[in-house]
């Protein structure tokens, strides 16, 4: 077993966990239940994706790298209504809501 990813986001870790099924890799989630509880502060325990198989681990990782990359991300555009800079991922306006 090979630690690949680790994020305090559950989501973005079930997202990283879901990407990997995709390309045929099995992994896991680590302290998903114990992050969640307990005695410990929120994020103490950190949520951890791990592959079954040691021989898949360079892979997984070079696939979330690549995947979770914000590099990945356009360039971001300024709204023509206020002028507002949004992220290249957003359709609409963050400040006043007009189309891109």
């Amino acid at each position: 077993m090979r630690k690949v990813y680790s994020h305090e986001n559950l989501s973005i870790l079930t997202s990283a966990k879901n990407l990997l099924r995709l390309n045929g890799i099995e992994s896991f989630i680590k302290n998903e239940f114990h992050a969640s509880g307990g005695h410990v502060g929120w994020g103490a325990v950190p949520l951890e994706l791990w592959v079954h198989d040691d021989a898949q681990g360079k892979a997984a990782v070079e696939i979330l790298d690549q995947e979770l990359s914000s590099s990945n991300q356009g360039s971001p555009w300024t709204c023509k209504h206020c002028g507002e800079e949004n992220a290249d991922s957003f359709e609409t306006c963050w400040q006043c809501q007009n189309v891109k």
